[in-house]
């Protein structure tokens, strides 16, 4: 299943366990800083109201970026929320220290500053009248203090440019906040920095959060390292991510366990009279589906889960036999004849696997194996083995056009490295009856450029930083993230373009 949050469940859980806890969130300009914090404002169950505080964008501006924060994120001016119990105050001592220095003219720029506000020691405390020389804060700390002893979180955006605007150093601002806000309110607290790489100002938060743009294979690649997250245990440091939508949402690198059982494939139809459905509609979308007659590459890193490659395979077979296609299938190294059964037979009507479903298996000494729905490959000549005329003769009841799907790996393994040029008759026999092959490849393959250079679409699989990726090599596409989606029994691709 994809994730149901967009954040990753580390942050979620950090935020949310008990206490008063800060993020700073950096990264370089149109990473998606702001996006991300604004993001967060929907994902903590345990924080029922957030306030941003923001030097850089006003919020007519932010509203119309971002539509969806109308429901859960009001403008300061117009914050309404249940007054704090009876007893519940913000800390603010940290902040009255910090006013009554800036109306000294003690703390900021060598610049003498105008003095707002005016203050007189009282026993160890220095009282000063509020409200007027850091008025951004002061609306942040009335916010907490109005909904005491219930938590919120403040988002300060960004914590840099907001120091530069009084004339204190972000350090000096992160400290108050951290002491009144996060220490003694037990309130949350996310400092957005403008500035990447490590800084002295990492120390001060409790949890620090990179975004990063970068390339792969010449295609946009987010990621999101997690620097730290005191007192959280952090599964998994790193994360793509995605600004799709003007949301941005992080990969969880974990596969769901299929959560219902198996159930009937339902046939995705024919796009044209010539193009086949893969049975896919998020990979039909993106290559313009299977065409009769033409080849198909799939180059599948090694570091990709066998489960994505099985379920891949499961939607072509029974979306082909759903049609009652045929289908002629040498499946990878680690699975035969019955493997495939088990992995696609519980997604079809009784009979049909056994009627359109074909498998080669390499015959070995003293097999006996009699099953209808094998072909055995004597390992000799690759010809007369995958000849195109037995495959026919083996699939009587099935409608045209077939699918063939070839594992190279498996025939490399029992023909050698330069099985595709010494599969010249069977493409040919394949392209004359104008039937569809798929073919599957490794980076590592000695089959895998010679299989591209014959395919009109070529696609690639790779796992980075634990989450799948897939783009188009011919139709040259962006980067996606490949998830699955078994809720409704069968598997369901879903991609999420990288932007």
């Amino acid at each position: 299943m994809p994730p149901v949050g967009r954040i990753p469940r580390e942050i979620v859980e950090f935020f949310n366990a008990s206490g008063g806890h800060s993020l700073i969130v950096k990264g370089p300009a149109g990473t998606g800083k702001t996006t991300f914090a604004l993001q967060l404002t929907e994902e903590l169950n345990e924080v029922a109201a957030s306030h941003y505080l923001s030097s850089r964008v006003s919020d007519e501006s932010l509203y119309r970026q971002f539509v969806w924060l109308k429901d859960r994120l009001k403008p300061a001016g117009l914050q309404t929320g249940a007054k704090g119990k009876s007893g519940s105050k913000v800390a603010r001592f940290a902040l009255d220290q910090l006013e009554g220095k800036i109306a000294e003219g003690k703390e900021g720029d060598d610049e003498e500053p105008e003095s707002i506000g005016s203050g007189e020691v009282k026993g160890n405390f220095l009282e000063v009248t509020l409200g007027f020389d850091l008025p951004e804060l002061e609306a942040a700390y009335d916010f907490v203090h109005n909904r005491m002893p219930e938590r919120s979180l403040i988002l300060i955006d960004s914590i840099d440019a907001l120091g530069e605007h009084y004339g204190v150093p972000a350090s000096r601002l992160i400290t108050v906040l951290q002491k009144d806000l996060v220490e003694a309110s037990k309130q949350n607290v996310l400092y957005v920095l403008e500035s990447s790489g490590e800084t002295r100002l990492d120390y001060l938060g409790d949890g620090v959060i990179s975004l990063a743009s970068s390339e792969y294979q010449g295609r946009r690649l987010r990621v999101m390292t997690i620097d730290k997250l005191r007192g959280q245990e952090v599964r998994h440091h790193r994360y793509l991510y995605t600004l799709d939508g003007g949301r941005l949402t992080a990969f969880d690198i974990h596969e769901e366990i299929r959560p219902v059982k198996p159930q009937m494939w339902k046939a995705v139809p024919d796009l044209a009279k010539d193009r086949f459905s893969t049975g896919l509609e998020a990979l039909d979308r993106l290559t313009g589906g299977l065409v009769r007659g033409r080849v198909v590459a799939f180059e599948i890193s090694t570091a990709v889960p066998a489960d994505y490659v099985d379920w891949l395979r499961t939607a072509f077979i029974c979306n082909f036999v759903a049609h009652n296609r045929g289908v002629a299938h040498v499946p990878p190294r680690k699975g035969g004849a019955e493997f495939l059964r088990e992995l696609v037979a519980p997604h079809l009507p009784e009979g049909a696997f056994d009627t359109h479903v074909r498998v080669f298996e390499s015959a070995t000494l003293g097999t006996a194996d009699v099953s209808r729905n094998v072909l055995h490959m004597e390992g000799t000549n690759v010809g007369p083995d995958l000849k195109w005329s037995n495959v026919e003769f083996q699939l009587p009841k099935s409608e045209r056009p077939f699918l063939t799907l070839f594992a190279f790996d498996t025939l490399e393994s029992v023909y050698g490295e330069k099985v595709v040029e010494e599969m010249s008759g069977v493409f040919s026999s394949i392209r004359r009856a104008k039937d569809l092959l798929v073919g599957f490849v490794t980076p590592q393959s000695r089959s895998a450029a010679r299989l591209e250079n014959l395919a009109h679409i070529v696609l690639h699989m790779d796992s980075v930083n634990g989450s799948v990726v897939l783009f188009g090599q011919k139709p040259y596409t962006e980067l996606f993230n490949l998830s699955w989606d078994w809720s409704a029994g069968v598997p369901k691709a879903i991609l999420r373009p990288i932007v």
